[in-house]
């Protein structure tokens, strides 16, 4: 759990500074999407599905 808290607290941060920097923000923002393909997007929605579905039908695993 202790990579966890630090994955959470470096996101926390992360957010704050771009909330925080304008001309970083938008930077971020323009990398962020001209690296989002409808084809990407799809992927990702559908392995998070596939995900969730593996949990919910075994709820032994956490």
């Amino acid at each position: 759990m202790p990579s966890n808290k630090m994955l959470g607290t470096v996101l926390i941060g992360a957010a704050a500074f771009l909330m925080r920097n304008k001309k970083t923000r938008e930077k971020t923002m323009t990398q962020i999407k001209s690296l989002t393909t409808p084809e990407t997007i799809d992927k990702v929605k559908s392995q998070f599905q596939s995900m969730t579905k593996s949990k919910s039908s075994n709820p032994s695993i956490r």
